[in-house]
Formats: C-alpha cells, structure tokens, sequence
C-alpha cells in the first residue's frame, strides 16, 4: 500500500484524507474559480454536516435503510431465478 501514501492535487482539486490515525486531513483548493468554490463548500458541508448528532443519526437510518431495501431486493431477485417445475409422483 506504498502508492496510496503519495496523494498528489492539483491547485484546483480538494480532498479529505482519512488515514489510520483517525484525524482527517482537509486539503482545499488554492486557486480561483467556480469549480474551486464548489469544492470548499462541499468539504465545508461535510465538516459542517458532521458536527450535527441528528444529521448523523439520520444519515445513519438512511442507510440501514438502504442497506435492508438491498437484502430484500436481493432475496427476492434470488427467488426469482428458481422455477417450480410440477413433478409427478410414481
């Protein structure tokens, strides 16, 4: 996992990185520009969406919910591949 250490952005581009410490890393855009503001304010909201509890709580059911409706899809697509075949009896 050597490559993932070097993270290389241009002066345009913005990233969290998470590493195994726990503490992210926000690195925003230095340039100008409206594709760099919309970058800043991205990371912006997702610092800012962190800190509320609720959106977080609320995030959370979002997707559990997302993940149960996955299960059930994907049992009911299973179910769907067999057929019943009527055998008969000797």
């Amino acid at each position: 996992m050597k490559d993932k250490e070097i993270i290389e952005l241009t002066p345009e581009e913005g990233s969290i990185v998470i590493r195994a410490s726990g503490e992210p890393e926000i690195y925003a855009p230095t340039e100008s520009g409206e594709m760099c503001d919309n970058v800043r304010f991205t990371l912006a909201f997702i610092l800012y969406a962190v800190d509320h509890d609720e959106w977080v709580e609320e995030f959370s059911n979002y997707i559990d919910s997302i993940d149960e409706n996955l299960r059930e899809s994907n049992a009911e697509e299973r179910r769907t591949k067999f057929q019943v075949i009527d055998g008969e009896k000797e």
